[in-house]
């Protein structure tokens, strides 16, 4: 089985609805995507989520999403100012849309 260096549709949709519902508790977006990330490394695939968890470790979470392919620059531009306004549900709720428009094939 070849290794894989990259997260598929499926994954990025799975981490990003993971992300929204943790959020959306009111658990800290850094916190719970250090959390998923720890654990999809234990499953073998260590490799396709190093970039992510180096950069949340280095840089935070935006350049993490933008290192694991979950979003692009211009969704990160947006999606910064939805972090910096510290309203879980917005921020929830805009992964949760970037889950869907993925989902549908938009990316």
């Amino acid at each position: 089985m070849a290794r894989q260096d990259t997260l598929d549709l499926e994954d990025k949709v799975r981490l990003l609805r993971a992300l929204a519902f943790q959020i959306h508790r009111k658990r800290a977006a850094e916190e719970v995507l250090g959390e998923l990330l720890e654990h999809e490394s234990k499953g073998g695939r260590r490799r396709a989520f190093r970039a992510g968890t180096d950069a949340l470790a280095e840089s935070g979470f935006m350049d993490a999403m933008k290192a694991l392919g979950l979003i692009g620059d211009e969704a990160a531009l947006i999606l910064e100012v939805v972090f910096g306004a510290n309203d879980h549900r917005l921020l929830s709720n805009a992964l949760t849309h970037l889950a869907d428009y993925a989902e549908a094939g938009g990316q």
